[in-house]
Protein backbone atom coordinates (compact mmCIF):
# COMPACT_ATOMS: atom_id res chain seq x y z
CA UNK A 1 0.00 0.00 0.00
CA UNK A 2 1.45 3.46 -0.67
CA UNK A 3 2.50 5.50 1.55
CA UNK A 4 0.15 8.45 2.51
CA UNK A 5 1.52 11.79 1.21
CA UNK A 6 1.09 14.89 3.34
CA UNK A 7 1.49 18.55 1.75
CA UNK A 8 3.52 20.83 3.62
CA UNK A 9 0.76 23.50 3.94
CA UNK A 10 -2.80 22.97 4.38
CA UNK A 11 -5.32 25.48 1.95
CA UNK A 12 -8.36 26.27 3.34
CA UNK A 13 -11.23 28.20 1.72
CA UNK A 14 -14.12 31.01 3.74
CA UNK A 15 -17.36 30.77 2.23
CA UNK A 16 -19.12 33.35 1.09
CA UNK A 17 -21.86 33.52 3.51
CA UNK A 18 -21.65 37.11 4.12
CA UNK A 19 -24.66 39.11 2.72
CA UNK A 20 -23.95 40.63 -0.30
CA UNK A 21 -20.44 38.85 -0.62
CA UNK A 22 -21.26 36.44 -3.48
CA UNK A 23 -21.53 37.66 -7.12
CA UNK A 24 -22.82 41.32 -6.04
CA UNK A 25 -25.85 39.22 -3.99
CA UNK A 26 -26.30 37.07 -1.23
CA UNK A 27 -25.29 33.11 -1.28
CA UNK A 28 -28.24 31.01 -0.85
CA UNK A 29 -27.45 27.69 0.68
CA UNK A 30 -27.69 25.69 -2.76
CA UNK A 31 -24.89 28.20 -3.79
CA UNK A 32 -23.15 27.25 -0.52
CA UNK A 33 -23.62 24.10 -0.97
CA UNK A 34 -22.18 23.93 -4.56
CA UNK A 35 -19.16 25.82 -3.56
CA UNK A 36 -18.55 23.25 -0.72
CA UNK A 37 -19.09 20.19 -3.03
CA UNK A 38 -16.29 21.61 -5.52
CA UNK A 39 -13.55 23.60 -3.23
CA UNK A 40 -13.99 19.59 -1.69
CA UNK A 41 -13.73 18.12 -5.16
CA UNK A 42 -10.27 20.28 -6.38
CA UNK A 43 -8.88 20.07 -3.17
CA UNK A 44 -8.92 22.22 -0.53
CA UNK A 45 -8.05 20.89 2.94
CA UNK A 46 -10.88 23.11 4.72
CA UNK A 47 -13.85 25.15 4.36
CA UNK A 48 -14.17 27.79 6.77
CA UNK A 49 -17.35 29.92 8.39
CA UNK A 50 -17.60 33.09 10.56
CA UNK A 51 -19.49 33.40 13.35
CA UNK A 52 -21.25 37.01 12.86
CA UNK A 53 -25.09 37.82 13.06
CA UNK A 54 -25.23 41.02 11.90
CA UNK A 55 -22.53 43.84 11.07
CA UNK A 56 -22.91 47.39 11.79
CA UNK A 57 -20.61 50.05 10.92
CA UNK A 58 -20.47 54.15 10.24
CA UNK A 59 -21.21 55.13 6.80
CA UNK A 60 -21.54 51.62 5.94
CA UNK A 61 -24.73 49.93 5.26
CA UNK A 62 -25.19 47.40 7.62
CA UNK A 63 -25.34 43.69 6.79
CA UNK A 64 -26.05 40.04 8.04
CA UNK A 65 -24.88 36.55 8.28
CA UNK A 66 -26.00 33.20 7.59
CA UNK A 67 -25.30 31.65 11.28
CA UNK A 68 -22.77 29.72 11.30
CA UNK A 69 -23.64 26.15 13.22
CA UNK A 70 -26.26 26.01 11.14
CA UNK A 71 -24.37 26.06 8.11
CA UNK A 72 -21.54 23.34 9.75
CA UNK A 73 -24.30 21.20 9.81
CA UNK A 74 -25.27 21.59 6.73
CA UNK A 75 -21.60 21.76 5.33
CA UNK A 76 -21.08 18.27 7.71
CA UNK A 77 -23.94 16.92 5.55
CA UNK A 78 -22.91 18.07 2.21
CA UNK A 79 -19.17 16.99 2.29
CA UNK A 80 -17.19 14.00 3.63
CA UNK A 81 -13.60 15.04 3.43
CA UNK A 82 -12.70 18.83 4.03
CA UNK A 83 -12.17 19.87 7.30
CA UNK A 84 -14.83 22.15 8.72
CA UNK A 85 -13.84 25.56 10.37
CA UNK A 86 -15.18 28.30 12.60
CA UNK A 87 -13.40 31.57 12.70
CA UNK A 88 -14.04 31.71 15.77
CA UNK A 89 -16.84 30.90 17.39
CA UNK A 90 -18.48 33.40 20.13
CA UNK A 91 -18.87 31.83 23.03
CA UNK A 92 -20.99 33.80 25.04
CA UNK A 93 -23.81 34.01 22.35
CA UNK A 94 -24.58 30.25 23.16
CA UNK A 95 -25.03 28.37 26.63
CA UNK A 96 -21.50 26.29 26.67
CA UNK A 97 -22.46 23.00 27.55
CA UNK A 98 -25.24 22.99 24.94
CA UNK A 99 -23.04 24.36 23.04
CA UNK A 100 -20.72 21.41 23.19
CA UNK A 101 -23.36 19.38 22.56
CA UNK A 102 -24.08 21.18 19.18
CA UNK A 103 -20.20 20.72 18.23
CA UNK A 104 -20.20 17.11 19.12
CA UNK A 105 -23.37 16.19 17.13
CA UNK A 106 -22.09 18.25 13.85
CA UNK A 107 -18.73 16.10 14.81
CA UNK A 108 -21.12 13.12 14.48
CA UNK A 109 -22.53 14.09 11.19
CA UNK A 110 -19.24 14.96 9.41
CA UNK A 111 -17.48 11.83 10.24
CA UNK A 112 -14.44 14.04 12.89
CA UNK A 113 -13.88 16.38 10.81
CA UNK A 114 -14.62 20.03 12.75
CA UNK A 115 -11.92 22.40 13.92
CA UNK A 116 -13.36 24.43 16.49
CA UNK A 117 -12.24 28.02 16.79
CA UNK A 118 -13.73 30.11 19.73
CA UNK A 119 -13.35 33.64 20.51
CA UNK A 120 -14.92 36.38 22.78
CA UNK A 121 -16.62 38.28 19.74
CA UNK A 122 -15.64 41.03 18.41
CA UNK A 123 -18.59 43.28 17.33
CA UNK A 124 -20.27 44.97 20.29
CA UNK A 125 -23.07 46.24 18.26
CA UNK A 126 -24.12 42.12 17.43
CA UNK A 127 -24.15 42.12 21.31
CA UNK A 128 -27.52 43.91 21.93
CA UNK A 129 -29.36 43.84 18.53
CA UNK A 130 -29.51 39.88 19.44
CA UNK A 131 -30.50 40.19 23.16
CA UNK A 132 -26.65 38.94 24.58
CA UNK A 133 -25.87 41.49 27.71
CA UNK A 134 -22.47 39.84 27.40
CA UNK A 135 -20.58 42.39 26.32
CA UNK A 136 -18.80 43.20 29.74
CA UNK A 137 -16.18 40.90 31.59
CA UNK A 138 -15.26 39.05 28.30
CA UNK A 139 -11.98 37.78 29.21
CA UNK A 140 -13.69 36.21 32.63
CA UNK A 141 -16.45 35.20 30.62
CA UNK A 142 -14.55 33.45 27.96
CA UNK A 143 -12.11 31.69 30.64
CA UNK A 144 -15.55 30.53 32.15
CA UNK A 145 -16.81 29.01 28.64
CA UNK A 146 -13.83 27.82 27.71
CA UNK A 147 -13.29 25.65 30.09
CA UNK A 148 -16.91 24.50 30.42
CA UNK A 149 -16.33 23.54 26.25
CA UNK A 150 -13.07 21.64 26.87
CA UNK A 151 -13.53 19.74 29.31
CA UNK A 152 -17.23 18.24 28.03
CA UNK A 153 -15.39 17.88 24.62
CA UNK A 154 -12.31 15.85 25.99
CA UNK A 155 -13.95 13.91 29.21
CA UNK A 156 -18.17 13.84 28.35
CA UNK A 157 -18.49 15.33 31.78
CA UNK A 158 -18.56 17.95 34.11
CA UNK A 159 -19.58 19.52 37.67
CA UNK A 160 -19.10 23.63 37.25
CA UNK A 161 -20.42 25.95 39.49
CA UNK A 162 -18.66 29.51 38.07
CA UNK A 163 -19.27 32.80 38.33
CA UNK A 164 -21.66 33.01 34.60
CA UNK A 165 -22.75 29.46 34.32
CA UNK A 166 -23.59 26.40 36.47
CA UNK A 167 -24.01 22.87 35.35
CA UNK A 168 -24.63 19.80 37.63
CA UNK A 169 -23.95 16.49 36.60
CA UNK A 170 -23.69 16.97 32.51
CA UNK A 171 -23.02 14.64 30.21
CA UNK A 172 -22.51 14.21 26.56
CA UNK A 173 -24.21 11.47 25.32
CA UNK A 174 -23.63 9.78 23.04
CA UNK A 175 -20.21 10.63 21.89
CA UNK A 176 -19.11 12.24 19.05
CA UNK A 177 -16.50 10.35 16.67
CA UNK A 178 -13.32 11.25 18.08
CA UNK A 179 -13.16 10.33 22.22
CA UNK A 180 -11.33 13.69 23.21
CA UNK A 181 -13.10 15.66 20.73
CA UNK A 182 -12.41 18.31 17.85
CA UNK A 183 -9.03 20.44 17.98
CA UNK A 184 -9.84 23.97 19.55
CA UNK A 185 -8.51 26.95 18.13
CA UNK A 186 -8.49 30.37 19.86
Amino acid sequence: MAEERRRPVKVGMLLPHLEGSYLGGTARWADLEAIAKTAEDVGFDSLWVADHLLYRFPDVPEFGVWECWSLMAGLAAATSRVELGTIVTVTPWRNPALFAKMVDTVEEISGGRVILGLGAGSHQPEFPAFGFDSWDHKVSRFEEEIGIIHTLLRTGHIDHEGTYHTLRDCELRPRGPRPEGPPIMV
